[in-house]
This record gives C-alpha cells, sequence and structure tokens, in this order.
C-alpha cells in the first residue's frame, strides 16, 4: 500500500528533474511562492493518489506512475494558471 505512495513520489521527483524545475524554492523558503520538486509537485502527488486509494480507484503501481507524471506537468505549467502568485506588499 504504501510502496504505491514511494512510486508517485519517486515518478513525480524524476519528471521534475527531467522538466528542469528546481529542487528547493528560493530563500528564506518561507517568503518564497517559487515552484520546485519538494513543494508542490511531490505534495500534490502524495494528495492526488491519497485520493484515489481512499475512493478505491484504481489504486495500484500504474496509477500512481500516472499520478506522478501528472503532478510535475501540472507544477511546472498549470499551478500558476489556477492558483497565481500573490502581489509584492499583499496582505492576506
Amino acid at each position: 500500500m504504501f510502496e504505491e505512495y514511494i512510486i508517485a513520489i519517486v515518478s513525480a521527483t524524476v519528471l521534475g528533474l527531467i522538466l528542469r524545475l528546481p529542487i528547493l524554492p528560493d530563500k528564506p523558503m518561507r517568503n518564497s511562492w517559487m515552484i520546485s520538486i519538494i513543494f508542490p509537485t511531490v505534495i500534490l502527488a502524495v494528495g492526488f493518489f491519497a485520493i484515489f486509494n481512499y475512493f478505491k480507484v484504481y489504486n495500484n503501481i500504474y496509477t500512481a506512475i500516472i499520478i506522478g507524471i501528472f503532478s510535475a506537468v501540472f507544477s511546472k505549467f498549470f499551478l500558476e494558471r489556477v492558483f497565481p502568485k500573490p502581489e509584492i506588499g499583499e496582505q492576506a
């Protein structure tokens, strides 16, 4: 069961490296809105696989690989369109 989570993390990390995502965001990390492999790519892969696992929808090795690929591509090309960066100086 936990092997699939590891496979999703590894596939997201490998494709993130191929897509040239940075491994860590800029420093200081708490103020950085830079997309990286550690956050949010791997977190998205684990979250999506947890959703699939919860609903018992195709939770196997192939699904873990596909979810890892999807999370890396989503982080690289679509994440800033869905969730734009806040403007500098904007208070939440």
